[in-house]
């Protein structure tokens, strides 16, 4: 019994002793092994696209790169300035024993484009967070227009913070939109008015819906939604020229 457990022991000693040679010749070459290929992996969580592989190996540098040895490659500077680009929710740098530079890009999911009293136009994603234009991309979602005074800001979420009431109440009414097929399809632009209030205009119909404020925001909906089916639908999409849905339990309506 003795000799088989000192057996059983001598062969995992082996066995460990081989494994730790292994990962040093291993090691060794890596130490050894210079960067041969970047590989750029972007998931676009479903959206359009807003970043290409080829703008993220131009941000990286990726002549710098090549043929460097990959333990002289600063991984974490690398995610880190990836991370800064307002597109992307997430960057994940690695490389593998072969040679390659692998990042992996998780961009964030705009859900409304706003165009501010400045001029400026950004995203708010579905985080909440604030994300740049990108140029020659753009994101087919919402758009947000009228008294919309906030700037850019690659640091500001919505969620996070009270600064921003119309930004906030915009997250919220153009996620609500978002998650919605039918209103997802028709409306087109929300409109914030001088009373800080919403007014949206859909694609099919020749009217404005006045919204109000996010308060009771699901009942609106379902007025709404009520009325173009048991309304509109008789008696025709182009007969109202202001759908108001501020009324509690009622939709009233000015004709052309």
């Amino acid at each position: 019994m003795k000799i088989k457990k000192i057996i059983n022991l001598s062969v995992w000693a082996i066995l460990i002793a081989g494994i730790l040679v292994l990962v040093g010749f291993m090691n060794a070459g890596h130490r050894k092994m210079t960067c041969k290929n970047i590989e750029v992996s972007i998931d676009l969580q479903g959206g359009e696209q807003l970043i290409t592989e080829s703008k993220i190996k131009k941000l990286i540098r990726q002549d710098t790169l090549l043929d460097k040895k990959l333990t002289d490659i600063d991984i974490i500077r690398i995610e880190n300035r990836l991370n800064k680009i307002g597109v992307v929710s997430k960057a994940d740098v690695y490389t593998t024993i072969t040679g390659n530079l692998n990042i992996h890009i998780r961009q964030c999911r705009p859900i409304v484009r706003i165009y501010n009293t400045s001029g400026q136009s950004y995203y708010i994603d579905r985080s909440g967070s604030l994300a740049p234009e990108s140029p020659g991309y753009p994101a087919n979602v919402i758009v947000a227009t009228g008294y919309i005074k906030t700037k850019y800001s690659d640091t500001l979420n919505v969620l996070t913070t009270q600064l921003t009431p119309v930004l906030t109440n915009l997250y919220k009414l153009s996620d609500y939109i978002f998650n919605d097929e039918f209103l997802s399809a028709q409306i087109q632009q929300i409109y914030v008015n001088q009373d800080r209030e919403f007014e949206l205009i859909p694609r099919v119909g020749r009217h404005v819906i006045v919204f109000g404020g996010t308060d009771k925001m699901e009942e609106k909906f379902d007025n709404l939604l009520l009325f173009y089916h048991e309304g509109l639908n008789k008696t025709g999409w182009d007969k109202y020229r202001v759908i108001n849905l501020k009324f509690e339990n009622q939709v009233v309506c000015t004709k052309k």
